[in-house]
């Protein structure tokens, strides 16, 4: 009986451990709004531009910081001049929010490859916690 409370508290252990490991990435993200325009005429009713945005923004915060991350859905606006509002929210392993805003931040005019597009990133701005909810809410609405 004793081995079989062991192995149910091992088994539970477990659980939690696999659990918690991702909460902790996901605490430290950042939430950024982008103003990005490609270097071709994106239709945005023909291309998933939701995994084009989480592609590019993931794939250059990883290539920057060398370490794996985690990637929210991004959600956009499409200005109709091929320029986006988008925001994304991510993180960097062992880096708190403001240290991977302050990477990303620093992509103003610079070019992120993508699998549509490269992407021009006009602009970036940083937003602390109180304000992530507020800023997804806003461009979802609009």
């Amino acid at each position: 009986m004793l081995f079989k409370l062991t192995k149910v508290i091992a088994a539970l252990s477990a659980v939690t451990v696999v659990a918690a490991s991702p909460t902790k990435r996901q605490e430290n993200a950042a939430t950024c709004n982008y103003v990005l325009q490609p270097d071709v005429v994106v239709d945005a009713s023909a291309t998933n531009l939701v995994a084009e945005f989480n592609y590019t923004i993931g794939r250059a915060l990883a290539i920057e910081t060398g370490v794996g991350g985690f990637t929210y859905p991004s959600t956009y606006v499409d200005n109709g001049d091929n320029t986006f509002d988008v925001v994304g929210k991510n993180s960097a392993e062992g880096l708190t929010a403001a240290e991977t805003a302050a990477i990303i931040t620093g992509w103003t005019g610079t070019t992120l490859t993508g699998l549509t597009a490269n992407w021009l990133v006009e602009s970036v701005t940083y937003h602390s916690k109180i304000r992530d909810c507020f800023e997804i809410l806003w461009v979802e609405l609009r």
